[in-house]
C-alpha cells in the first residue's frame, strides 16, 4: 500500500466530507473524520448479489456440507473449502464446477482434515498458488491441485518462527493472507504458563508474521518479520481431594480474558490494528512503527488492557483490507443474528459510508473469538459463505455499489492546491 504525507493541518480537497489530515512529529499521518449522522455517510452503498452457490438437496458439487472458507483467483475462479466433504471444490466465475482438490489424506496432493483444529483457511496467492492451512499444517497447490509445498504435521506444530519467544513457547499458527510479491502472512499464537498451587496462569500472545516463500524450499526458514498484535491471560483453578495415594482433581474454573484487538494484513509491509472498543485504526509496520492513524468521530481512548472487563464495550468485530487499500470495519453486533454492517474507509483514510448485507456472511462465532472470513477483492467484489435458516451452507459473490456511482479505486492521497 502506498502512503503519501499530506501537509500539516491540511484538509484534503475533493473529499466526500471535510477530513482533517495532520502529519505528527515522527512522520505519522493522522486522519480525522467527523462522525456522520446515524446510519448515514457521504455515500449510500449496497452489496448487490451476483452469484449464489449452494443447494439444499441432491448429490452434486453445489451441495455443501460445512463451508469454512472461500478464496478467489485472478480469473474469478472460486475455491470452496468444504469440511463436510473434506475437500476443496473449484468453480468458474459463472458457478460451473471445474474440479475437486486437496482431498482428505496424507498422500501427495492431499490434506489431513484432522478435526483437532477449529480453523481451516484457504488463501490464494498470485500467480498460481492456493494455500490450505489449519493450526498445525500448511500446504500449497497449483490451480489444478498439484501439491507444491508441505510444512507441518496434522497433529504437530506448524512452521517454526525465528523469534526466541515464539520458539520457546507453545505455538499455534496459520496463514491468513498472501500477496503477489511472494510473501505470506501468518497469525501465530504463543503461550507460556505458570502454576502455583491449584491455579495455572497462561499468557497467550498473538503475533503477525511476514515471510517470503520460494517453491524450491520444501521447509522454508528464510528471514521473517514479526509483530506483536495482542496478548491475553487465561487463568484456571482446580479443587483437589486427597486420596490414599494421589490428589484427584474434582472440579475447577477457567477465566479467559476477552479479545481486545482486531487486525488485518494490508498485503505489503504493514498491518492495520485496532482496539475493539474505539473507532481508531492504526497502520503499523512490522518494525513496530505506526505510520498512519485513522479515526471516526474523535473517539475517546479505550480502557487500558489491565482494566476491569466490565468497562470494555466492543464496537468493532473485524477488519479487512481490499487490494485498493480500502478498510472494511465490521461493527460489533450484540446479537450475532443481526445483519452485518461495515464502515468503509478509502485508501486515503476518508470515511465513505456504511454498507450492510441481509446474507449471514461474516458471522461472529465462539462468543466473539472469530469471524467467518470473507474475501474482499478488487473493484468492491466480496465473496463469503453463510448458512440459511435450515443450516445449509452456501457461497455468495456480492459487489459493492454506490448510489452516486463512486468507484472503488486507489486514489492519489496528496493534497492538491485549491483552485483560485
Amino acid at each position: 500500500m502506498t502512503n503519501t504525507s499530506p501537509a500539516l493541518g491540511a484538509v484534503m480537497p475533493h473529499s466526500p466530507q471535510e477530513v482533517s489530515v495532520d502529519t505528527l512529529e515522527g512522520g505519522r499521518i493522522f486522519v480525522s473524520n467527523p462522525r456522520p449522522g446515524r446510519g448515514g455517510g457521504p455515500d449510500e452503498w449496497r452489496l448487490v448479489e451476483e452469484l449464489r452457490l449452494g443447494q439444499v438437496d441432491g448429490t452434486g458439487p453445489e451441495v455443501f456440507g460445512d463451508v469454512h472458507d472461500v478464496a478467489v483467483d485472478e480469473k474469478g475462479h472460486i475455491y470452496v473449502l468444504d469440511y463436510g466433504s473434506k475437500e476443496v471444490r473449484v468453480f468458474d466465475r459463472e458457478g460451473r464446477h471445474l474440479r475437486n482438490m486437496a482431498r482428505d489424506g496424507e498422500g501427495p496432493g492431499e490434506f489431513r482434515y484432522s478435526g483437532f483444529s477449529p480453523v481451516y483457511r484457504i488463501i490464494w496467492q498470485p500467480p498460481n498458488r492456493l494455500w490450505i492451512a489449519d493450526l498445525y499444517q500448511q500446504l500449497s497447490f497449483d490451480s489444478l491441485g498439484n501439491e507444491l509445498t508441505r510444512v507441518g504435521q496434522p497433529f504437530g506444530p506448524g512452521m517454526p518462527i525465528s523469534s526466541r519467544a515464539i520458539r520457546d513457547g507453545r505455538r499455534r499458527g496459520t496463514i491468513v493472507a498472501a500477496d503477489g510479491s511472494g510473501f505470506i502472512y501468518q497469525q501465530v499464537s504463543v503461550s507460556d504458563r505458570t502454576t502455583a498451587g491449584d491455579e495455572t496462569v497462561s499468557h497467550s500472545r498473538t503475533y503477525g508474521v511476514r515471510m517470503p516463500i520460494y517453491p524450491e524450499h520444501s521447509n522454508p526458514v528464510p528471514p521473517r518479520d514479526s509483530l506483536l498484535l495482542d496478548s491475553r491471560i487465561i487463568t484456571s483453578t482446580t479443587q483437589s481431594r486427597a486420596s490414599s495415594d494421589a490428589n484427584i482433581s474434582i472440579g475447577g474454573m477457567v477465566k479467559i480474558s476477552i479479545p481486545r484487538r482486531v487486525w488485518a494484513f494490508a498485503g505489503g509491509e504493514t498491518v492495520w490494528v485496532a482496539n475493539r472498543a474505539a473507532y481508531r485504526f492504526h497502520e503499523v509496520t512490522f518494525a513496530g512503527d505506526t505510520i498512519r492513524t485513522v479515526e471516526l468521530g474523535n473517539p475517546p481512548p479505550p480502557p487500558p488492557d489491565d482494566s476491569d472487563e466490565s468497562e470494555f464495550e466492543p464496537l468493532v468485530a473485524g477488519l479487512d483490507v481490499s487490494p485498493e487499500g480500502w478498510l472494511w470495519v465490521l461493527r460489533h453486533r450484540d446479537d450475532p443474528g443481526d445483519d452485518p454492517i461495515w464502515d468503509l474507509f478509502d485508501n486515503c483514510g476518508r470515511y465513505r459510508g456504511e454498507v450492510s448485507s441481509s446474507a449471514r456472511v461474516a458471522t461472529v462465532r465462539f462468543a466473539g473469538e472469530t469471524v467467518d472470513p470473507i474475501d474482499v477483492g478488487g473493484g468492491g467484489v466480496v465473496h463469503g459463505h453463510a448458512r440459511d435458516a435450515l443450516d445449509v451452507s452456501y457461497v455468495l459473490r456480492m459487489r459493492l455499489k454506490s448510489a452516486g456511482g463512486t468507484p472503488v479505486v486507489s486514489e492519489d492521497c496528496r493534497v492538491r492546491p485549491s483552485p483560485p
